[in-house]
């Protein structure tokens, strides 16, 4: 059965992290919607977003 784990995972050093430790996924909910919500406009939020995403996918081990 997949493990997937949250809370509190907000850089892709905490994503690197979980996945050296076994887990098959990582939950960064409240980090992207803290992203979209602190920009100024909806557009940027979106950016942000897609730059917190691609943070947190880059640095997983199983990517390099």
């Amino acid at each position: 059965m997949p493990i997937c784990v949250g809370f509190g995972v907000s850089k892709g050093e905490h994503a690197a992290q979980l996945e050296g430790w076994g887990a098959d996924g990582a939950i960064a909910g409240s980090a992207l919607v803290r992203a979209l919500g602190e920009a100024k406009t909806p557009e940027e939020g979106l950016v942000a977003m897609e730059k917190l995403a691609q943070e947190l996918r880059d640095a997983l081990p199983s990517r390099k």
